[in-house]
């Protein structure tokens, strides 16, 4: 896939100044900056900081750039807001910074002195961290479609200063985590935007060909013929009206070769979802390209974990299908026996989600021997009527899990809220002419419906978890975020540190 935007090199300061550079000076804006911090930033802006202030130019709303200008080596000063000193946090950190970051990029500016004095003194942990995250986030567009910008940098060097000594070097190594874990998150977010004609089950299995030579993983492809002698019949039915057949992804990171912790991530990747016969309306069909943000983000988590090395070992299965209607395509009615055995009437052909990952939850049991199986999918929009974009559902059999689970969304600032798999509930997939129905017919418990059909495909003992990101995963302007990534790469350092 083309470029996710403008890349950032962040590099040790020297105490001189280079010619050109913009000097960038996050703060908080109240209370007002200790004096002594003040003067140690202006005598390497002739006062510029000192005065922006005094003029009320620094706004107290966080993102908030104040600008000016002087004939030294810094020709051009800005200070970012951090906001309040009571408010601010590591997610208004990174939120300033990405919102910094694509001003300066509009601007053309590729030469960026960062001091981070104002960061350190946040009271924030890992500030300067969560800033340089911010700031590759800020450098993401999806743009490989238009006509190129010659004013929009390639690359933009970000020179990190400061007037304390060694508290550069302190924060090189999380700047370097933080920048990785935000590049595969631009990764998932620009190849959550290619759309159904660029991206088809064949092309993605192409594209994690190319990320597993490129960080080093293995990757094993699994094609209809193979789908069929394993009996995924789920998998096959929702992909069989298309041109391009359905596949399974499968990509190893073996970070901890003698370790008996084997993380198992299974991602939804329904490539482009027209709702086959059970049609979708025809506003925002458009968007229906990031049905596949789920397998997306696995392909990121594992791209992160590689580049970090998390010593860890981690399988990601991507179910990847294009639900189109034709003369092949399955119907309402239809009643599919799965790789598990069990059999499911097709109610909706849009309930299609399920059916994939139901096949490649069996099939991870059966042949990645996890010791925790997690899946993400933009399931249901039910889950948006629920929680809105405030936070991910989640739905799992095991306590433990769950409330790792939970912590790591808590401090990334990507909350997942849990909802019940209560016996109640199984009524509502109960079949008549099959074991179960893939849908409730009705939009009772939209959600929670999903996670119980996938329930029926988990093993008694498996610790299990399935994330709903479908309110999450786009923005309000159909952006995608990368959902996921930086979740997941913190719940795996917990688990195997």
């Amino acid at each position: 896939m083309g470029s996710n935007g403008t890349t950032f090199e962040f590099v040790g300061g020297q105490k001189r100044t280079v010619a050109g550079e913009t000097l960038v000076v996050p703060l908080v804006a109240k209370p007002q900056p200790p004096l002594e911090l003040l003067a140690r930033v202006d005598t390497i802006c002739d006062d510029a900081v000192s005065e922006l202030i005094a003029v009320g130019a620094v706004d107290e709303k966080a993102g908030h750039l104040a600008h000016t200008t002087r004939s030294g080596s810094h020709r051009r000063i800005v200070v970012v807001s951090l906001g309040t000193a009571d408010k601010v946090s590591a997610k208004q950190i990174r939120s300033a910074a990405e919102t910094a970051a694509a001003s300066l990029i509009s601007q053309g500016i590729d030469r960026i002195a960062l001091w981070i004095d104002g960061l350190a003194s946040s009271g924030v942990d890992h500030a300067t961290a969560e800033w340089c995250g911010g700031m590759v986030l800020g450098g993401f567009r999806f743009a490989e479609y238009k006509e190129p910008d010659e004013k929009v940098p390639s690359r933009v060097r970000v020179r990190v200063t400061s007037s304390q000594t060694g508290h550069v070097d302190r924060t090189r190594l999380q700047i370097a985590e933080s920048a990785t874990i935000a590049e595969a998150v631009n990764y998932v977010r620009g190849l959550a935007h290619q759309p159904g004609n660029v991206i088809h089950p064949a092309a993605l299995a192409a594209e994690a060909r190319k990320l597993a030579r490129q960080a080093h993983l293995k990757c094993t492809v699994l094609d209809v013929a193979q789908l069929k002698r394993l009996g995924m019949n789920g998998l096959l039915a929702v992909g069989q009206g298309a041109k391009s057949g359905p596949c399974l992804i499968q990509l190893e990171y073996r970070g901890a070769p003698r370790a008996k912790i084997n993380t198992v991530l299974v991602g939804k990747a329904i490539t482009f979802d027209t709702g086959g016969y059970s049609i979708k309306p025809a506003a925002g069909l458009e968007t229906l390209k990031f049905d596949k943000c789920g397998g997306c983000t696995v392909m990121g988590v594992i791209k992160a974990a590689a580049a970090l090395k998390l010593r860890c070992n981690l399988v990601g299965l991507i179910p990847a299908a294009e639900n189109a209607i034709s003369d092949r395509a399955y119907r309402p009615g239809d009643i599919i026996k799965m790789m598990s055995g069990k059999t499911v009437e097709v109610i909706s052909t849009d309930a299609e989600g399920r059916l994939i990952l139901a096949d490649a939850l069996w099939y991870a049991q059966k042949h990645c021997r996890p010791t925790a199986l997690l899946d993400l999918a933009t399931l249901t929009g039910g889950v948006n009527v629920a929680l809105g974009k405030a936070a991910a559902g989640l739905l799992s059999n095991d306590d433990n899990l769950a409330g790792e689970l939970g912590e790591a969304g808590r401090l990334t600032d990507e909350r997942l809220w849990r909802l019940p798999l209560w016996d109640e509930y199984r009524d509502l997939i109960k079949g008549v002419d099959s074991d179960i129905k893939n849908s409730a017919g009705k939009r009772d418990a939209h959600a929670i419906v999903g996670g119980m059909f996938l329930k029926e495909f988990v093993e008694e003992g498996m610790p299990w978890a399935h994330l709903d990101i479908a309110a999450v995963a786009t923005r309000d302007d159909n952006k995608a975020t990368g959902f996921g990534v930086r979740l997941l790469i913190e719940y795996l350092r917990q688990r195997c540190s």
